[in-house]
């Protein structure tokens, strides 16, 4: 993993969006250095990344949720955003914590949920808190404690690396080493050899149970030996010979076959015995029988004969009731053929009622729209024609008053040039010099202004005339178009084939229309139509209320017909059948009756013993049989008691054969995966080192190796990291601890006795040297970054440039290596700097690229 660009906005001490941090701007050959002030929050670019991939912050005292910044404003988001590439491809991953943030508007604070987005190059983005967790462990192969442990050696826990324990190194040295296999085998050799050894205590508990459940007679001598193989077995819970249980199985066998021969024959006789008594007892008792049998058979054939009359009677009763169903057929047939045009006649009923009621729709539409429609037409324009003629004597009165106004304001003129006139001189109108009549003044004087009004309004009143005249002729043209179309929807009406067809059916009255009749004569015809329309149209419905009964009346007599042809004559029918059936029945029993009470006649009236004799002589064979069961019975259960303890004994030896095969094969495969396990769980010898730990522990050499490569220099060739050896046998949980060599005193020490500044040396060099061992293996771990905080405190000048050489040279690598620090020596020899100034108002980003 190695960071390409991170955004910070509103998180820990920055309480606004800083400018993005952008690595790629920097020379991968030199290291960066983040400094500032303590408290600035140099660390928190670190925990920006930790959180942003991990939702986790590196140091222990920090937590999610508090990462939202007191310097925020409202506006402000609370976000990291951060681009990295791993094994050649580059990533996206934007997180943003739980906060309360202030309303923007008015008072109180809104909820802020947690978010995370993954985008993985050209894929969908992976989107919730879980799956975007779960994608980066998947791709970096290291959880948030394990990244702290490669990429950063953090302030206060520099130590954790160095002084982990073998629990702790093992999580990571099994991704570096892909030793994930070797531990599933061991689980998976430690299943099987359980299963295996699970299998062979099945079946060996088995065994000994059938065994354990054979038996001997109890006077045998096998008896004893059978009870002592048995006790050991049940004891022990082990089997050490099948072959001697099957031995013992077949003896106790072969022992109970000569006393079941012998039980056998002494049974034989017996039955055979008895036999012969059972056949002479059946003799005596059958006489016996005979004769109460003839009476009971006479009983019998009388109750017979009466239930004979029984079944005549009821068929007769069948013949009237097939009788009356036959009839009840003919009746509704007739019924049936009277009503079966209903359907037809209701249908064309309904389509005249439909025709009619459409035919008077179109009268009603003629009485409330269209007829008044054209009554307020012919209204309006005799008011317009009213208005017209007014508007004509207006402008007749206002035409008279402009003539007279003109006329006088002539006068006046004339009036007031003959007021200038002399005699002998000429007048200005025609010249003469003689003025023997002068005009006058008129009484009346008008203006030339006043004359001018009245020309106005006799304007207006002859546009008002010519208004008027074109609404008339408007509203008479639109009165013709109705009286041509509502003239034309009354003969529509009036010559309608339904109107035509009821008058063929005599049902209206034929109505002759003038050629030329007008629309008052067409409008009193369509009230005289309508009229009768109404009519009909209650005739028709009537009538089709008559035809729907008819209908319903029609489908009743189909369905009772339906059940008296099918049901019913079938259920007559199979009632004729049974009944037939119960006198063949009854006519057979008789028959058989009769022959028997001939046949017992005969017997009962035969020779014979006394009826006492016959009483004695069956009393004395019934004890003879007793006595002759009562032996069977003893042999039978001997012979039962012997030949199940031979068929268990021969059970018992058949399923022990049948699991020795099973038994033999789990066995060995169970010894065969113990074997196993124990090579691989580390258990063959002294020592408890598994095969895993075997790995990882060779593996931990080559980077303990690679960090003494470091070390060295780094403190003078003073120190070398060993990994701890002795004591393996009961220390295997030791096996990736670490000690240290002092070469100047030549002794080995736990790690945990370095001073501050020897820890953080080798803290850094077993960082470095787990880095390179990464980057040579093809394991699932890729580490090209490394954050070292404020470890420098405790070095001195000489140990900052030994360390620092050791950076430059792992920066050639490729390697982003970043300082967290304030010492103003390497304020001074790193060019290459993020700059955290802290303000009252929250700390700021300024990027140095030494350029």
């Amino acid at each position: 993993m190695k960071p390409i660009k991170l955004i910070i906005s509103g998180i820990g001490p920055y309480g606004d969006r800083m400018p993005e941090i952008n690595f790629q701007e920097f020379e991968l050959n030199r290291p960066i250095l983040i400094a500032g002030e303590t408290g600035a929050g140099k660390t928190m670019i670190f925990d920006a990344i930790c959180f942003a991939l991990f939702d986790a912050v590196s140091g222990s005292y920090r937590g999610t949720d508090s990462l939202r910044s007191e310097y925020a404003g409202p506006g402000t988001e609370s976000y990291v955003d951060f681009y990295f590439s791993h094994q050649g491809r580059e990533y996206r991953i934007y997180r943003q914590p739980s906060y309360m943030r202030p309303l923007k508007r008015g008072s109180g604070f809104r909820q802020e949920k947690e978010k995370a987005v993954l985008y993985p190059g050209d894929d969908a983005p992976i989107e919730g808190i879980k799956a975007v967790n779960q994608a980066v462990r998947e791709l970096l192969h290291v959880d948030e404690k394990q990244f702290k442990q490669l990429a950063m050696i953090a302030q206060g826990e520099f130590w954790g690396l160095l002084n982990a324990r073998t629990e702790e190194r093992t999580g990571i040295l099994r991704h570096i080493f892909m030793t994930e296999g070797y531990k599933s085998m061991e689980l998976q050799l430690r299943e099987k050899r359980n299963r295996a050894a699970k299998a062979v205590d099945v079946l060996e508990r088995s065994m000994i149970q059938y065994f354990c459940e054979a038996e001997a007679e109890p006077e045998s001598p096998l008896a004893g030996e059978l009870e002592q193989l048995q006790a050991r077995l049940a004891g022990s819970g082990g089997i050490c010979g099948v072959e001697e249980m099957l031995s013992l199985l077949d003896r106790a066998a072969a022992e109970d076959e000569p006393a079941l021969r012998s039980l056998q024959e002494q049974m034989e006789k017996l039955q055979q015995s008895g036999q012969e008594l059972q056949k002479d007892f059946a003799l005596a008792e059958n006489h016996e029988h005979n004769i109460k049998k003839h009476v009971g058979l006479q009983k019998q054939l009388a109750e017979l004969q009466e239930r004979l009359k029984g079944y005549e009677r009821q068929e007769q009763e069948l013949t009237e009731a097939e009788k009356s169903l036959q009839e009840k057929l003919g009746q509704l047939q007739g019924e049936q053929e009277k009503l079966k045009e209903a359907p037809e006649q209701l249908a064309v009923c309904q389509q005249e009622i439909s025709s009619l009621g459409e035919l008077l729709e179109r009268l009603d539409n003629l009485q409330k729209q269209q007829i008044p429609r054209y009554g307020r037409v012919k209204k309006k324009l005799g008011g317009l024609q009213a208005g017209l003629v007014e508007a004509q004597v207006a402008h007749a009165a206002a035409s008279g008053a402009r003539q007279e106004g003109e006329m006088c304001l002539e006068r006046n003129r004339a009036g007031i040039l003959a007021l200038g006139l002399q005699e002998g001189r000429p007048c200005p109108v025609c010249g003469s010099v003689s003025h023997p009549s002068p005009a006058g003044l008129p009484e009346k004087a008008v203006t030339e202004a006043e004359v001018k009004t009245l020309q106005q309004k006799e304007k207006k009143a002859a546009e008002a005339r010519e208004a008027a005249a074109s609404a008339a002729a408007a509203a008479s043209a639109e009165l013709a178009v109705l009286d041509e179309q509502i003239g034309g929807y009354m003969l529509e009406c009036l010559q309608s084939g339904i109107w035509l067809e009821a008058v063929a059916r005599g049902e209206a009255f034929a109505m002759e229309v003038p050629d030329k009749a007008g629309l008052r004569q067409l409008y009193e015809l369509i009230q005289l139509q309508q009229g009768r329309l109404a009519g009909i149209l209650a005739g028709k419905q009537k009538k089709a209320d008559g035809l729907q009964e008819m209908v319903r009346m029609l489908r009743r007599v189909e369905r009772e017909l339906a059940a008296a042809g099918g049901r019913e004559m079938d259920e007559l029918r199979r009632k004729r059948q049974l009944l037939q059936k119960e006198r063949e029945s009854i006519g057979t029993a008789i028959a058989d009756r009769e022959g028997q009470l001939q046949l017992l006649g005969q017997l009962t009236g035969s020779g014979g013993r006394s009826e006492a004799e016959l009483a004695e002589y069956r009393q004395g064979l019934q004890i003879r049989l007793q006595e002759n069961k009562a032996r069977q019975e003893k042999c039978q259960q001997e012979q039962g008691r012997i030949s199940r303890r031979r068929e268990n004994n021969l059970s018992r030896r058949e399923k022990i054969a049948g699991q020795q095969a099973d038994f033999d094969k789990a066995k060995h495969e169970a010894a065969i995966l113990g074997r196993l396990y124990n090579l691989v769980s580390g258990q063959t010898g002294n020592g408890k080192l598994t095969l895993e730990q075997y790995v990882q522990a060779a593996g931990f050499d080559s980077i303990i190796r690679a960090a003494n490569r470091r070390l060295g220099p780094m403190s003078d060739g003073q120190y070398e990291l060993y990994r701890q050896e002795k004591e393996l046998g009961n220390k295997s949980h030791t096996y990736l601890d670490l000690e240290v060599l002092d070469n100047y005193t030549g002794k080995r020490r736990p790690v945990r006795s370095l001073s501050g500044g020897e820890s953080f040396k080798a803290s850094l060099s077993l960082a470095l040297g787990l880095s390179d061992k990464v980057s040579s293996e093809l394991g699932g771990i890729c580490m090209d970054a490394l954050f070292i905080d404020e470890g420098f405190g405790t070095l001195d000048r000489k140990s900052i440039e030994r360390a620092m050489e050791i950076l430059l040279k792992l920066s050639d690598s490729s390697k982003l290596v970043a300082i967290i620090s304030h010492r103003e020596e390497l304020i001074e020899a790193v060019p290459q700097q993020i700059q955290v100034t802290k303000t009252r108002t929250g700390s700021s980003l300024r990027i140095e690229t030494g350029k």
